[in-house]
């Protein structure tokens, strides 16, 4: 029997992560574990999170689901790193596997501890989003290198209590390969699911949540001839880009923008939001406008991608998301990125800027590549 064990950090890495783990599924019998953990999102939508990636397993057959919520990974990094390898194996409930699939091994502390703590499996990166690989080292680039005293600290800790050791992945299974750094890839082998088998696996998810069809259907019926948006927003207070209040005034400022007055406004929030802030963005614009948030608790934070019944009856808009990359190999829709040099400069934090500005150039690029992509090779990285 081999076992394998699929890691997800939110509901679009369990989307992306079963792409690769069903198409690369093993000749003989298997054992699967899926595990939850490490969200990045705030304490009271943790539950919300988890809650959403385990709605979309109803077509599936795991032995079993394991959440590590953010407090338990906490106390397990307060350990000797031997003592939290051993810890993580106690939580999700198996010595080893032969297989373990995750999107990254440099963002919280659970990826890297997993990696150490299985590191005798084959290690399969699925990659952000679609198949984003290679951030670490192009964000690197644009940080400044960490205070004396800092290296001095983590120094210490690491003598003192022990750290990860770096585990390559043996292959990266990405639906959407995109490099950002332009080396990763050609150091770890790629495999890229035929695009009839993502359409495939994303259909048997979507009807796993009927409800998502029904609610879709109850939205659409409220979309009129005159013309209506759905805005995907982001999350960039929560990501450090900028603060909570401007990012509400670069929401404010894009949907007057684009919706003519009197128009339905569908607004979707990010899937890692804490939604504080949606009554705010509401009551600005309910004056001009037929606003309705997309905030109901079963659905909010599903991934765009799954929203069929409802995508071709609007005009997208997204903020700051390569979900504009994932719906147009999908469904070829052409999604608007309205972000310009004048609102990065006005409401992104200078520190992000940069960052900001090229995930858009490389959103737009990967957007024209798809036109002549071949389905084999990456869609975009670095000229």
């Amino acid at each position: 029997m081999r076992k394998r064990l699929l890691t997800v950090q939110g509901p679009l890495q369990y989307i992306t992560g079963y792409i690769a783990f069903t198409w690369q599924a093993a000749s003989e019998p298997t054992e699967d574990t899926l595990l939850l953990y490490d969200f990045l999102a705030s304490a009271d939508a943790e539950g919300p999170i988890a809650d959403s990636v385990r709605s979309l397993t109803a077509n599936s057959s795991w032995k079993r689901i394991v959440h590590i919520r953010g407090d338990q990974m906490d106390a397990l990094m307060r350990q000797r790193y031997a003592d939290s390898m051993t810890g993580l194996r106690k939580l999700v409930g198996e010595t080893s596997f032969d297989d373990i699939y995750l999107a990254r091994d440099h963002v919280g502390h659970g990826s890297a501890l997993l990696l150490n703590s299985y590191a005798s499996a084959r290690k399969h990166s699925y990659g952000d989003s679609f198949g984003l690989v290679g951030q670490h080292d192009a964000m690197k680039r644009l940080e400044q290198p960490p205070s004396w005293r800092a290296r001095l600290r983590t120094l210490a800790r690491r003598l003192l209590l022990g750290g990860p050791a770096p585990v390559p992945f043996d292959d990266a299974v990405l639906s959407l390969p995109i490099d950002l750094s332009g080396t990763y890839l050609r150091k770890v082998p790629l495999v890229v699911p035929p695009r009839d088998h993502v359409v495939r696996t994303l259909t048997t998810l979507y009807a796993a949540v009927p409800e998502l069809g029904r609610y879709c259907d109850e939205l659409r019926a409220r979309t009129t001839d005159r013309g209506t948006h759905l805005y995907l927003l982001s999350n960039l207070a929560g990501s450090g880009l900028s603060t909570l209040e401007n990012e509400v005034q670069l929401y404010l400022e894009i949907i007057r923008a684009h919706s003519r007055r009197g128009e339905i406004v569908l607004i979707k929030p990010h899937p890692r939001s804490s939604f504080t802030f949606l009554q705010e963005i509401q009551a600005a614009l309910r004056a001009d406008y037929q606003v309705v948030v997309i905030d109901d608790a079963r659905f909010a934070r599903l991934p765009i991608e799954l929203w069929v019944g409802l995508l071709e009856h609007c005009t997208l808009v997204a903020m700051f998301s390569t979900s504009s990359i994932n719906l147009k190999y999908l469904y070829g829709k052409e999604v608007v990125l309205p972000l310009d040099d004048d609102r990065i400069a006005r409401f992104i934090f200078a520190s992000g800027a940069e960052h900001v500005a090229s995930g858009y150039r490389m959103m737009r690029q990967a957007m024209r590549n798809l036109d002549g992509w071949d389905g084999g090779t990456p869609l975009w990285s670095p000229a």
